[in-house]
């Protein structure tokens, strides 16, 4: 696949300056010089109101550096190219899938599905931050702070390659175990009989094949510009 950052710069310009701050965002991005990470780079904890949760959030700062296919993600999904935040969460997704093996779109559609992105969630069950990992799984995957949103996006991503080798990289099954777990995937041979699982499974799908579409299609796009 051709990589994004490859495209020439007046084409970039061109597609960043469709989106509001995208211009500038654009400039940022061709005059930083280092891969400083922005969740390291601007991380500033605060407390929440609520006693049930804390939340990180992502201030913009200045001269660090985005890969253009974060943008783009976002982007495609009718995104604002000054949203920080959520630049930060896909590079996040991008490392983690790279370290754990993953489908970086697979990591996409479990966080879709779990909390639509919101790096605060906390289910009625108790399940925290982007991929939802409950205090014992967090704990036992040495996930400090779960609303951190790099300690959760590792997590989460390295759960789900444990969950795929356990169960021969059936994807059904492993999908089925994050959601219902793995005890319960065993005791009933399968798919648990549980609503919320039976439906968790095609939705997770669904948003997978819906990243990947997209993919395949800058990814044509690319090389039409390439060419």
């Amino acid at each position: 696949m051709i990589n994004p950052m490859a495209l020439h710069s007046s084409i970039a310009g061109s597609i960043l300056d469709r989106v509001p701050g995208g211009h500038s965002l654009f400039q940022q991005l061709m005059n930083s010089r280092n891969g400083t990470n922005i969740a390291d780079a601007a991380r500033n904890v605060t407390n929440n109101p609520t006693p049930e949760t804390r939340v990180r959030t992502v201030a913009p700062p200045t001269g660090t550096q985005v890969p253009f296919s974060a943008i783009l993600d976002y982007i495609a999904e009718g995104g604002h190219g000054n949203d920080r935040l959520r630049q930060a969460i896909e590079l996040e997704i991008e490392h983690a899938a790279i370290r754990h093996n993953l489908d970086p779109n697979l990591v996409r559609a479990v966080i879709r599905a779990e909390s639509n992105y919101r790096h605060d969630a906390v289910s009625h069950a108790g399940a925290m931050g982007l991929m939802q990992l409950m205090p014992n799984t967090a704990a036992s995957l040495g996930v400090e702070d779960p609303f951190d949103i790099r300690q959760n996006i590792d997590g989460g991503t390295r759960y789900l390659r444990q969950l795929l080798d356990m169960f021969d990289n059936d994807l059904t099954l492993a999908l089925a175990a994050y959601n219902a777990g793995q005890g319960n995937v065993r005791r009933h041979g399968g798919v648990p009989p549980f609503a919320e699982t039976m439906n968790y499974i095609p939705r997770v799908k669904q948003y997978l094949e819906r990243y990947t579409l997209a993919q395949y299609q800058r990814a044509a796009e690319d090389s039409r510009f390439n060419t």
